[in-house]
């Protein structure tokens, strides 16, 4: 018994050698800790509900938020995915002609995961086809946006009003609820939301210090503004949107509503604007599949002209001395490129407002 007593006297006695060792790598580790880790409110920034939101089906720690909109004459959804430890900045994505009535497709792709670890809020608008993400000048279709049949906020003929929303209703409430700044966002459109993405940064570069516009006719008015006449009138009624009379109103109004959504006659704007455009040439990049067999005509030849009209709006934009970077390559009209364009850029985006 004695002998046990003592090999345990003994280990006691070694053991002490170490404390003053011991003592110093858990100050060091408490210093580290201290200086490095998020604070607590930050850590749990993504693990709450907003007032007004739910969580969203594809996760990623994804709300689907009702935002009153007055303009709108309704509650706006929006999907949210926070920025993991209470950052500032934003990152508005902003969806195509056939954007869904209650989602945003963004939010299928692989871009949550990439900005899943980073400390930037993702901002997805819900609904919104066929209608440019631009203020109507008249009532157009009904329930041609996202909109909530429980609680019964739709009105009978949706005056949609789109710009008012996102640069005038929506920060504020970004800022008191997920605590993203008026002031620090960047903006990225995919198709018909490319024409917005640089009109709207153009028009509020207050608001938005970046700006990616991916596949878009963002020289829709190329020689002559018929053209853009017709194309937004087709894509407007064919997708739900409205009748181009509903978008532009009546003259005198139509012409200057008209230029509002031209990205060439707004481009002044973007000269401090960090913008890129990216279009790709009607090829397939060996990395991507094929659309559905009915589509493959569109992708091709409808990206081939896409191509033209970017080339077309980089060149107008550098002659009055806007920087605008052109990003090219292998792609076709899909979800694919715009996916693999945000990665590469990831480090940009990041750099503007995460």
């Amino acid at each position: 018994m004695s002998a046990l007593h003592t090999r345990s006297a003994g280990n006691i006695t070694g053991f002490s050698r170490f404390l003053p060792v011991v003592a110093a790598v858990v100050t060091a580790l408490a210093v580290i800790l201290t200086v490095t880790a998020p604070p607590a409110h930050a850590a749990g920034n993504r693990d709450w509900l907003r007032p007004g939101c739910e969580w969203d089906g594809h996760g990623h720690w994804i709300q689907k938020c009702w935002v009153p909109s007055p303009s709108n004459g309704r509650d706006m959804a929006v999907l949210v995915q926070p920025a993991a430890y209470g950052g500032n900045g934003g990152l508005y994505l902003l969806d195509g002609l056939e954007a869904p009535r209650d989602s945003n497709d963004w939010v299928r792709t692989d871009v949550m995961n990439q900005f899943l670890g980073d400390n930037v809020t993702i901002v997805m608008p819900v609904g919104g086809r066929g209608q440019f993400y631009a203020d109507w000048a008249q009532a157009g279709q009904p329930l041609s946006s996202g909109y909530s049949s429980e609680i019964g906020q739709v009105p009978p003929l949706q005056w949609a009003q789109w710009e008012t929303f996102l640069t005038a209703e929506l920060p504020g409430w970004l800022q008191r609820h997920f605590g993203v700044s008026p002031h620090r966002n960047s903006i990225a459109g995919i198709s018909m939301g490319a024409l917005p993405t640089l009109t709207l940064a153009s028009r509020h570069s207050d608001q938005f210090k970046q700006a990616i516009a991916l596949s878009g006719f963002i020289d829709p008015a190329a020689a002559t503004h018929i053209p853009m006449i017709a194309a937004v009138g087709s894509a407007g009624s064919s997708f739900g949107g409205g009748q181009v009379w509903e978008l532009f109103g009546s003259s005198p109004a139509f012409s200057s509503n008209m230029n509002k959504l031209d990205p060439v006659a707004n481009v002044g704007g973007l000269r401090n604007v960090d913008t890129i455009v990216y279009s790709g040439n009607g090829l397939k990049h060996p990395a991507d599949g094929l659309p559905p067999a009915a589509n493959v005509p569109l992708a091709i030849l409808g990206e081939f002209l896409i191509n033209l009209s970017s080339i077309s709006f980089v060149t107008k934009a550098r002659a009055q001395g806007v920087n605008v970077e052109h990003q090219q390559g292998d792609g076709l009209h899909t979800w694919a490129p715009w996916v693999r364009v945000m990665r590469d850029n990831h480090g940009r985006i990041l750099g503007a407002v995460g």
